[in-house]
C-alpha cells in the first residue's frame, strides 16, 4: 500500500468515531411515552472517550447524508472496505472508488431510509 492509501485509511479511521456517534443518535428509539425517563449517558473518567456501540448494518442513508463532509467521506471509506471484506473481495481497484462512492451517495439521496450497506449493494450491483 502506498502512502496515499495509508493516509486515506488513517483519515477514514479518524472520522468514524464522529460518524458512529451520529449513527447511534439516529438509531436510538423514541421514549415509550411521557412517563419514560430521559436517557442519559454516564460520564467517562477524565481522558477517556465515551464508549460507542453501533450496528453498521442498520445505519440509514439519512445519517450518512447528514454527516459533515469529512465524516461522510470517512464513513463511506469504512463501508467500502467493510463490505468488500464481507463479500470476500481481496483486490480493490482504487481507480473506481470515487465513482463507486458517488453512485452510493446518489442511491442514498434517492432512498434516505435505506440502510447504508443496502445502498452500497444496490448502487454497485447496477454496474455488473
Amino acid at each position: 500500500m502506498n502512502m496515499l492509501g495509508l493516509a486515506t485509511v488513517a483519515a477514514a479511521a479518524l472520522g468514524l468515531a464522529t460518524f458512529a456517534a451520529l449513527a447511534q443518535q439516529a438509531a436510538q428509539p423514541e421514549p415509550a411515552g411521557p412517563s419514560a425517563p430521559p436517557q442519559t449517558a454516564a460520564t467517562p473518567p477524565a481522558g477517556q472517550a465515551a464508549p460507542r456501540v453501533w450496528n453498521v448494518e442498520r445505519v440509514q442513508c439519512s445519517s450518512l447524508l447528514g454527516a459533515d463532509d469529512d465524516d461522510r467521506a470517512s464513513a463511506a471509506m469504512f463501508y467500502y472496505g467493510y463490505l468488500a471484506a464481507r463479500a470476500g473481495i481481496h483486490v480493490i481497484d482504487t481507480t473506481k472508488i470515487a465513482d463507486n462512492v458517488a453512485k452510493v451517495m446518489k442511491q442514498c439521496a434517492a432512498t434516505p431510509n435505506m440502510t447504508v450497506p443496502r445502498a452500497f449493494r444496490t448502487a454497485l450491483a447496477k454496474q455488473k
